[in-house]
């Protein structure tokens, strides 16, 4: 299984992400290398990234230069890149510095012969954009990126990179990539297995957040009000692309 990680980060955080790329790159389970989507310049403020040295020196780090998408960037670009070929991709977020088991939590659940996504975080997304956070082993509808997301090969259609585009139009979904997401993959009945069961060893929330995890969040007083509208774009969005 040869597996790639993917992020982006945003130009406050950029110079704070090194031990977060870190422990993606020492997990227990092999990451070939990993890439990151740095736009040309942050539509939220109109910054522009100062990329440090010591991220365009590592020889296990790609940097690709992208159109600013919101934080979906972190995934959807990699995705299109590796469309056709058979690498899993694993997304991460850039603040938090992982435990070295949390790729093979979701590993240790990838038979070879299921082509599911995998998500440590997620649940039931109701109707309306009501979600419904689950625990535990089983297929669910919506993923949450924080944990880290399992792609496998081939999980997106030829419809992606219009949906990208237009997706990131909308107001409520460029802040929302989790909806974005699992709204698409549930469109094209690509399956969402959630695997976190709590113990002794391994609790349910992941561990190690950055000081800067709290520092420009778009999650930043909850998600309600921005899923409902994402959920009512995006249904909207299917019925009028139906064929």
């Amino acid at each position: 299984m040869r597996i790639i990680a993917s992020m982006t980060t945003i130009p406050s955080r950029i110079a704070e992400i090194e031990p977060v790329i870190a422990s993606v790159l020492n997990q227990d389970v092999a990451v070939d290398h990993l890439e990151i989507n740095i736009p040309f310049h942050c539509k939220r403020n109109g910054e522009e990234y100062i990329l440090p040295d010591w991220l365009v020196s590592e020889g296990q780090i790609a940097v690709f230069r992208t159109d600013d998408y919101g934080p979906i960037t972190k995934i959807a670009p990699t995705l299109l890149r590796h469309r056709h070929d058979d690498a899993y991709i694993w997304s991460v977020d850039d603040d938090c510095r992982y435990p070295r088991n949390q790729l093979r939590l979701l590993t240790s659940v990838c038979g070879p012969n299921e082509d599911r996504i995998l998500t440590r975080y997620g649940g039931n997304l109701k109707e309306g954009g009501l979600f419904e956070p689950w625990y535990g082993h089983g297929a669910c509808t919506m993923l949450e990126g924080f944990g880290g997301v399992l792609y496998p090969p081939n999980c997106i259609k030829d419809d992606f990179d219009r949906y990208l585009v237009d997706t990131s139009n909308d107001k409520f979904c460029r802040a929302n990539d989790d909806i974005v997401l699992a709204m698409y993959f549930n469109h094209h009945q690509v399956p969402i297995f959630l695997h976190n069961v709590p113990s002794d060893d391994v609790p349910y929330m992941v561990e190690g957040w950055m000081a800067h995890a709290d520092r420009d969040a778009l999650s930043t007083g909850g998600h309600n009000v921005a899923y409902e509208g994402a959920y009512k774009f995006i249904t909207n969005y299917f019925i009028c692309n139906s064929s």
